[in-house]
């Protein structure tokens, strides 16, 4: 009797103590891909509007500048990064020549094949290769990410859009990176 009248007197005191809750912000689903929630999101100080994964986590700040892009981790290593250029690395200032220097850190020393595609008044740059991950996801851990780029070039620059993911999960979230690209709006 003595425990349970002291176990409620506990619970009183806590709520007490408890800080107002705030109400969550919600932030309305645009459309599901892959069975993922998409919402418009707008990126002022990098200049840029799409939809990204409404669940999806977004890097802190500290590990990047909100003028150069954001990151975003979708759990089990996928990412989805979409940088700006040249704020992020002010060396590379046009989308092509991005590309073609991608050669420099391909495993095989191969350059990836670079395909061009229209999406709205934009030419999209694409191009994907495979890497071991770095830092290893497991000790044990010996399958290659995919990485997928799309480069957006604007006036002064180029956006990088790139898709990391295991080889063995990648296409469970490529319609994802896809829908972003589709809808990505640079406001330059």
């Amino acid at each position: 009797m003595k425990l349970t009248l002291a176990l409620a007197v506990i619970t009183a005191l806590s709520a007490c103590k408890r800080e107002p809750q705030q109400e969550a912000v919600v932030v309305p689903t645009q459309e599901v891909v892959a069975g993922v929630a998409m919402i418009d999101f707008e990126a002022e100080a990098a200049k840029f509007s799409c939809r990204v994964p409404g669940e999806w986590g977004m890097e802190p700040e500290k590990y990047l500048e909100p003028s150069k892009g954001i990151a975003l981790s979708g759990g089990q290593a996928t990412h989805i990064n979409i940088y700006r250029y040249p704020e992020i690395n002010p060396q590379y200032k046009d989308a092509r020549t991005y590309a073609e220097s991608i050669v420099l850190i391909t495993p095989d020393g191969k350059q990836p094949e670079i395909t061009e595609e229209k999406i709205g008044d934009k030419t999209v740059l694409r191009f994907h290769y495979e890497r071991m991950p770095y830092p290893k996801r497991t000790r044990d851990s010996d399958r290659p990410n995919r990485l997928d780029f799309a480069l957006i070039p604007v006036k002064g620059g180029f956006y990088e859009i790139k898709h990391t993911a295991s080889v063995d999960t990648y296409k469970k979230t490529l319609p994802v990176f896809e829908a972003v690209v589709r809808s990505f709006k640079p406001k330059i």
